[in-house]
């Protein structure tokens, strides 16, 4: 990847959650939490902390591996990487309701790219389930508030299911793209290539990271204090 490429990926320094001054991802304070168990918000706040490094270690992981490699839209992956990881705080925070559409829209795009880069129905999934073991093990290796706090299993199973449904959306995505591509083929319609598909998927992108600050920016201070616990 190119200098010029790597400058231009919306990196984490321009996360509306950090942007905004109004955000709730400060660090809490362990002593000050009044519940035995680990809250949506500090589930929140323990991923908004760790954005940075879960995108480079993804990443890296979809490099190392090899998966679509030797296409022109490695930029693009990139960007799917950065937008996908910093939703995530977001979908265990007060509103994930909001949130959800976006990540379940980024996730068929993903799907679709990966159709376009050539992977097959299991790479794409691979490449997404990169993403839920980094997460994991991150939770049991340096757990939030430093482990002084027990997880709840309610937030452990909300974290799942958020990323089960990239995992899903993203198959849905690939099966959507193979099913146009099909007719494509036999068909009269223009086939795009795969760089102009890649463009697609660059405005969709920036699009989705735009209504996300949105959202976040919407959300009144009253409203970001409280947490549905269903």
């Amino acid at each position: 990847m190119s200098h010029t490429d790597k400058a231009a990926m919306p990196r984490y320094s321009s996360d509306p959650m950090r942007a905004s001054p109004g955000t709730p991802y400060g660090s809490p304070d362990p002593g000050d939490v009044p519940h035995r168990k680990i809250g949506p918000m500090e589930l929140a706040i323990w991923l908004h902390h760790r954005v940075p490094r879960l995108q480079e270690r993804w990443s890296e992981e979809i490099r190392a591996r090899g998966l679509g490699q030797g296409t022109d839209v490695d930029r693009v992956v990139e960007r799917f990487v950065c937008q996908l990881v910093s939703l995530l705080p977001s979908l265990v925070g007060p509103y994930r309701e909001q949130i959800q559409p976006l990540w379940i829209r980024a996730s068929e795009l993903f799907g679709t790219m990966a159709a376009k880069r050539g992977l097959a129905a299991g790479e794409v999934i691979e490449e997404f389930q990169i993403l839920r073991e980094l997460v994991i093990r991150d939770l049991y290796r340096d757990p939030p508030l430093g482990g002084k706090v027990p997880l709840s299993l309610r937030e452990i199973l909300r974290l799942n299911r958020a990323l089960d449904r990239g995992v899903t959306h993203a198959s849905v995505g690939h099966t959507d793209a193979l099913f146009f591509q099909f007719f494509e083929a036999d068909g009269d319609s223009v086939t795009m290539s795969v760089a102009e598909v890649a463009e697609e998927a660059e405005a969709q992108l920036e699009l989705i990271g735009r209504e996300w600050q949105e959202i976040l920016n919407d959300v009144s201070p009253t409203s970001k204090g409280r947490v549905r616990e269903n």
